[in-house]
């Protein structure tokens, strides 16, 4: 319960190693492998979402929501936008289609990054 804690109510999207050292303080004999299993089951029971990106974070935020992760600087930002449900709603009518799960995630340059190279990937 401590490591879903640590995820839900973290304000962005803790990495594994983030998780660990909070979870570590309060219980200090945690093992990384504890929190990596736990964040795994987590992620496969929809309780929390695995982010894609340079570094493997979670998101503890409920609710159908577009993540934009920055491939540089592993930053990730929550957009919420109703039509997500609506697009997923027209997928399933289209396909019959059972959804399990759903993530929505774009990939590239926070602005950030893309001021301190120039818009290029790298």
């Amino acid at each position: 319960m401590a490591i879903y804690e640590v995820v839900v109510g973290c304000q962005g999207h803790p990495s594994v190693q983030a998780v660990y050292a909070r979870v570590r303080r309060r219980f200090p004999g945690v093992s990384p492998a504890t929190v990596y299993a736990a964040l795994n089951l987590f992620a496969e029971l929809g309780l929390v979402q695995e982010v894609s990106g340079p570094v493997r974070r979670y998101d503890g935020r409920a609710g159908r929501h577009l993540n934009l992760v920055c491939e540089r600087c592993g930053a990730v930002v929550d957009v919420t936008d109703r039509r997500l449900a609506a697009l997923e709603r027209a997928a399933v009518a289209q396909t019959r289609f059972q959804v399990r799960a759903a993530r929505f995630e774009l990939h590239g340059l926070c602005a950030r990054c893309q001021q301190t190279s120039g818009g290029r990937r790298r």
